[in-house]
């Protein structure tokens, strides 16, 4: 064998272990996650209403306030808003707040949030207002306008599911979308220290 017929048979087969990781996929990157659940978790939705999407690409959630429990509606906004997504009014990314507040969360992000209801009561001009605390010890205050409760009538009084049930009641569960509005809420026993705040565009409470 010549000298250049030995430099050859080594790149002969580098080349052809390459194309043979190509084949298997081995060579190429997988496409990034978007962070929404399988889809045999959303067989423990399945009662759930959905309907085609616009972009008819997939089955979306249509009605939040048919779910059981605050678990089944972030499992249904996981698969309608996938974390690492940008979509919805603002065109953002939304954060899942389940266990604290990271402190480098910018002011007006979209935001999923969950806590245990420590205080809720209505704030005047028919603003509901909650003290949550969340799974770490964190307390947050959680604000929602008037138009979403007048909203909820309706469906009460035809008899339909609804977000909110006994939103007043300390200890039932509170899960809402909203917009991140910095430290800027109040804790009444303690009022020097800012707590952050959440301007709620949609919320439920349920036992679990």
């Amino acid at each position: 064998m010549t000298h250049s017929a030995v430099r050859i048979a080594p790149a002969l087969v580098l080349a052809s272990l390459i194309c043979g990781c190509d084949q298997l996929g081995l060579g190429t990157k997988a496409p990034a996650s978007d962070g929404a659940p399988a889809e045999q978790e959303l067989q423990k939705i399945s009662y759930m209403s959905s309907s085609d999407s616009p972009a008819k690409s997939r089955r979306l959630y249509s009605h939040y306030e048919e779910a059981r429990t605050c678990g089944d509606f972030e499992l249904a906004m996981r698969w309608n808003r996938p974390p690492n997504v940008a979509g919805g009014v603002f065109n953002k990314k939304i954060v899942y707040l389940t266990s604290g507040v990271p402190s480098d969360l910018a002011k007006d992000s979209e935001v999923f949030v969950i806590g245990t209801i420590e205080q809720g009561k209505s704030l005047g001009s028919g603003t509901q207002g909650w003290l949550l605390r969340m799974r770490d010890g964190t307390v947050v205050q959680a604000i929602e306008m008037q138009n979403f409760l007048e909203k909820e009538e309706q469906p009460a009084q035809d008899g339909k599911p609804v977000a909110l049930e006994k939103p007043n009641k300390p200890g039932r569960v509170f899960c809402g979308q909203g917009v991140y509005q910095g430290t800027m809420g109040k804790d009444p026993d303690h009022p020097e220290k800012p707590i952050p705040l959440v301007s709620v565009l949609f919320a439920m409470d349920r036992e679990s």
